[in-house]
């Protein structure tokens, strides 16, 4: 009997050494997860760019992905890392507060600026949807030199960004004209008192101003009175806007991959940032019609990549 109780316990402790090397990830749970409020557009691009970009440091079962009617506490809570897509996605963790690092991507600095982080803030940090003001205003001096009024359209969650750009405008000698409003009504009002003078009317990311159901009268509003409008994203240049500055999902991506690299290796979140990378689009049908002298957009890239001394960088 006892030789057999001997020969039965270490066939049980072989069966669980095999169980838990086949099985042992899957209890541990992800080390990644992803939470997003969308599974499409820019959203979905920057959640297939992010498992590129970890791939394969990361492996593809080490990423669990949740949408934010599918998020508990119990998704969180084995993560090593969470990354949000968007606002919304930022909100719902948020509202959790996890005890894991959490890093937000897609999510303008004025949003972020706003969630309630509790007493860990130091385990938030985010890529910024919105671009530097200091590399918005070096573009438009660089690739509209003789337009010396910048026009900025605020609303109140953007009352911050706007002050901050005109503060940079004006230290490199352009003038900021500002108007802020409370409602989407004051939107046209307010942009005939702004482009009274010739200026180029610099859009915000505030999706109270330019959204789909505004950004065709803000355009002819602005050609109206031949003001250039200079976009956030390269639909506002397909639209009809003079050029953009923007970052690609795989960029943000890819600047996202570093962090959570960084975590999984044992250090901490980079402080929030924005985007390393850009692109900027161009639309010379626009320029013509306006009678701008404009250059090309791979042109003004490398300009403004030289200006802040970045090399430029491939997938």
């Amino acid at each position: 009997m006892p030789q057999f109780d001997h020969r039965l316990l270490r066939a049980l402790l072989l069966a669980l050494t095999v169980l838990a090397a086949c099985c042992g990830p899957a209890f541990a749970g992800p080390r990644v997860v992803v939470v997003t409020a969308e599974r499409s557009g820019a959203h979905e691009e920057t959640l297939v760019a992010l498992r590129n970009a970890l791939a394969p440091d990361v492996p593809d079962g080490d990423v669990a992905v949740f949408g934010v009617r599918d998020l508990d506490r119990a998704a969180l809570a084995d993560a090593r890392i969470v990354v949000t897509i968007g606002t919304q996605a930022a909100k719902a963790v948020g509202i959790r507060m996890p005890a894991v690092p959490v890093l937000h991507t897609l999510i303008p600095r004025d949003a972020f600026d706003l969630i309630q982080y509790g007493p860990h803030a130091d385990r938030y940090s985010a890529i910024f949807l919105d671009q530097p003001v200091h590399r918005q205003i070096a573009l438009l001096n660089i690739a509209l030199p003789h337009k010396p009024n910048v026009a900025l359209l605020a609303s109140p969650a953007s009352d911050d960004l706007a002050r901050r750009l005109a503060s940079v405008a004006r230290e490199q000698q352009l003038r900021a004209i500002v108007e802020k409003i409370s409602t989407a009504d004051e939107i046209y009002p307010a942009l005939e008192r702004l482009l009274a003078e010739p200026a180029v009317l610099l859009a915000l990311p505030d999706n109270t101003l330019f959204n789909s159901y505004t950004i065709q009268n803000v355009l002819l509003t602005s050609y109206r009175h031949r003001a250039p409008l200079v976009g956030f994203s390269p639909a506002y240049v397909r639209a009809g806007a003079l050029l953009a500055l923007y970052s690609t999902p795989a960029q943000i991506a890819r600047q996202a991959a570093d962090a959570v690299r960084q975590v999984l290796a044992g250090g901490g979140l980079p402080p929030p940032q924005a985007p390393r990378e850009f692109e900027i689009a161009t639309n010379p049908n626009v320029a013509r019609s306006l009678a701008i002298e404009l250059e090309s957009a791979e042109r003004i890239t490398a300009r403004l990549r030289q200006r802040e001394g970045r090399p430029e960088v491939r997938p």
